[in-house]
């Protein structure tokens, strides 16, 4: 098993589509939630997004808990042209696989949205404090700290 986050956010919707997504994965794995984060639409104009971070152990290999976090997505209801800076039913993504370093078939571990957003870092801090990030080896509360200051 390995202790895997993924960052959740949605701007349409987002309360519903928040507490949906939250309830699928909680049918799959043993999540812990970080508290929901608001933060504006970055890099488009739209409405202003819920994020968090949702942190459990898989058995399942990178490649396939893409796939179903994809899965989960579609059957949320986020449509194909909901990709890129836009509006969006929900949003799940890998963030962190253990302390597994790849970047293959469109996934890169750790995500480089843990140190360009906020919205990602913040409540990744919130529940994984004292891990270090697998590249920096800093904990996540420390590149935080940083961040803030």
């Amino acid at each position: 098993m390995t202790q895997s986050y993924i960052s959740i956010g949605s701007n349409i919707d987002a309360t519903k589509n928040i507490a949906n997504a939250k309830r699928e994965l909680s049918n799959i794995f043993t999540c812990t939630y970080s508290d929901n984060f608001y933060s504006e639409a970055e890099g488009f104009k739209g409405k202003d997004f819920i994020n968090l971070v949702a942190g459990f152990e898989t058995s399942l290999d990178p490649i396939s808990l893409t796939q179903t976090l994809k899965s989960l997505e579609e059957k949320i209801g986020r449509d194909i042209n909901q990709k890129g800076m836009r509006d969006r039913v929900i949003d799940l993504d890998l963030i962190l696989f253990g302390d597994l370093i790849m970047k293959d078939q469109g996934i890169e571990l750790p995500s480089s949205d843990i140190e360009d957003y906020l919205f990602v870092l913040e409540p990744l801090a919130e529940i994984a404090g004292d891990i270090k990030h697998p590249v920096s080896k800093q904990t996540f509360l420390s590149l935080l700290s940083k961040i803030k200051s």
